[in-house]
């Protein structure tokens, strides 16, 4: 079985890292979805991931003079853009020092800080929970965007959509035929993110705060796969 496994999760390609399989990248990208339908039910209406969002919302509350209701927004996007800083601080020291591969700590981080999550009572600061998860976001996005070669967005979809539409476009158009394959890959991705929201969703009404234990369970499975495929 264990051998079974490392099979599934081995490169194409050997310079490709485990990382940016297609199938580590899916996990990822559905945990995005996941997360950010939980936050948006659980925690006020406020997206942990999907920046572009809250930036509208934040918006929309300005012009409505909602300055109280909007603080939340603004947080979470601070805390996104101190999350980047940090992941593109860290990512240079670890680079020049060699020291163990940051993904692997990151995957084992966020999985922790999403199962804290599911023990905070319903009365627990949004502000924080969703800031803490907003700060672990913006850490993916920097760590996680390459799969098999190629550039993506874990959590959102704007860039994936129109990435796909370009290399359609230029399978059907331009008669390029790798344009189908990346064109699919980009799919799946988002695909994979529609299907964590939808399981956002779904969970989230059945079980509430204790739904995002299942977003730790998905990075711990692919903690797990990379773990196995290292040794």
């Amino acid at each position: 079985m264990k051998n079974k496994i490392i099979d599934f999760i081995k490169r194409k390609n050997e310079s490709i890292h485990t990382t940016e399989t297609i199938y580590v990248a899916s996990i990822l990208t559905m945990v995005g979805g996941f997360v950010d339908a939980y936050t948006y039910i659980t925690r006020g209406g406020v997206f942990a991931y999907a920046q572009t969002g809250n930036i509208i919302f934040l918006a929309i509350g300005l012009v409505k003079r909602q300055f109280k209701d909007t603080l939340h927004y603004f947080i979470s996007i601070i805390i996104f853009i101190i999350g980047i800083f940090f992941a593109l601080y860290i990512k240079e020291i670890l680079n020049k020092r060699k020291i163990i591969e940051f993904e692997y700590v990151i995957i084992l981080i966020d999985a922790i800080v999403l199962f804290i999550v599911g023990l905070l009572p319903e009365t627990f600061s949004d502000t924080v929970i969703v800031g803490s998860m907003s700060f672990m976001s913006a850490i993916f996005m920097i760590t996680f965007n390459k799969v098999e070669g190629l550039s993506y967005v874990t959590n959102m979809c704007t860039g994936n959509l129109r990435s796909a539409s370009e290399n359609l476009f230029k399978f059907l158009f331009n008669k390029d035929k790798t344009g189908l394959k990346k064109g699919l890959m980009y799919i799946v991705i988002l695909l994979s993110f529609s299907f964590g929201a939808f399981l956002g969703t779904l969970f989230t009404n059945i079980f509430e705060i204790r739904a995002i234990w299942i977003s730790s369970v998905l990075l711990l499975i692919v903690e797990s796969l990379l773990f196995f495929e290292k040794k």
